[in-house]
């Protein structure tokens, strides 16, 4: 319970600096135009300001109890916290523009017979900076950095095995391309330079493998696989019923010149939210992941040992469904 009450007060306190932030930002950019119109009244010749920030972001907490006493029925007492929190911060001034982007999410549940375990854990960076070259058409350098927070493990009936961790691994994406922007709701990103680096902080081969770090860089004591390729990154955020009803998708996909290009790595999320009161919403998430590199490893007996067996790449899935406090600022 005490992991429950930590992790509110930290995102709860994370929403309401941000918000005080943004309030802060928004007051100084009125401050800004204001003085730029009343320079402007003065000075006929004056251009008008064309810079702008637009920082916004929402910090869902969600949590649910099941309590059985006697229950015949059968069962088993759970509780289950989810939060994620979402920032945004976009300039722009004339041609040129900067949009960077955070996600994070933590969830952890908690069996009666068990130790709590996380069900959701993601941090989640991206910044891209473009210059506009013709209608809707835009150069534009693009990051991307993923990871998460804690441990992962893979459970079994006879076994814990540790399969991730903090910065194990961790993935950057950096690639130079063109942007296409045919709406305010709609960009794609098409890059035919791609970088993508994959680092694991661990000397465990069992994360090694799952990272998608293969038997010849661990035999060396390497940590990190690169890769360079070209790729595409599909983004769609859009609202209706007066922002009532929000939604928001990004679809990554990279192949590596060097290495089977035909095996393409695709990484998509859509998160689809209803606002229900004022500070209650409905949302559902989900991510799908394939990435050709990432092996799936499992303990099996051979011989009578347990032993960790290396199996092919598996297309990943995650679905969530909360009802939850929801603060947008």
């Amino acid at each position: 319970m005490k992991h429950f009450v930590r992790l509110f007060f930290v995102v709860a306190l994370a929403a309401f600096s941000l918000d005080a932030v943004s309030q802060s930002v928004d007051g100084n950019i009125r401050a800004a135009k204001k003085a730029a119109a009343a320079a402007a009244k003065s000075d006929p010749n004056a251009q008008p300001d064309t810079v702008r920030w637009k920082t916004w972001g929402n910090a869902n907490l969600g949590s649910t109890q099941t309590m059985l006493w006697n229950w015949l029925g059968g069962g088993e007492p759970t509780i289950t916290f989810n939060s994620n929190m979402s920032l945004f911060a976009n300039y722009k001034k004339n041609k040129f523009f900067w949009e960077n982007n955070a996600y994070f999410s933590y969830g952890i549940i908690k069996k009666d017979t068990h130790q709590a375990v996380k069900n959701d854990d993601q941090i989640n960076l991206g910044s891209r900076i473009g210059y506009q070259m013709a209608k809707k058409w835009y150069y534009a350098l693009n990051f991307i950095g993923k990871t998460q927070f804690s441990s992962g493990y893979r459970y079994s009936a006879t076994d814990t095995t540790r399969i991730s961790d903090f910065l194990a691994p961790a993935s950057i994406y950096l690639s130079l391309g063109l942007d296409y922007k045919p709406s305010t709701i709609l960009s794609v990103h098409i890059s035919p330079l791609m970088g993508k680096a994959t680092y694991v902080r661990s000397n465990d081969p069992t994360v090694l493998t799952t990272a998608g770090l293969g038997p010849d860089l661990i035999e060396k004591g390497k940590h990190t696989r690169n890769e360079f390729g070209g790729g595409l990154i599909f983004n769609l955020n859009g609202s209706f019923m007066s922002k009532k009803v929000t939604y928001n998708t990004q679809l990554e996909l990279f192949s590596n010149y060097l290495e089977e290009p035909a095996n393409i790595d695709a990484n998509w999320n859509f998160t689809f939210s209803i606002a229900l009161a004022k500070y209650i919403s409905a949302s559902v998430r989900l991510d799908m992941i394939y990435d050709d590199n990432k092996k799936t490893v499992a303990k099996e007996l051979v011989n009578g040992v347990l032993t960790n067996i290396e199996h092919g790449s598996k297309l990943q899935v995650k679905e969530f469904f909360q009802i939850n406090f929801s603060y947008n600022f």
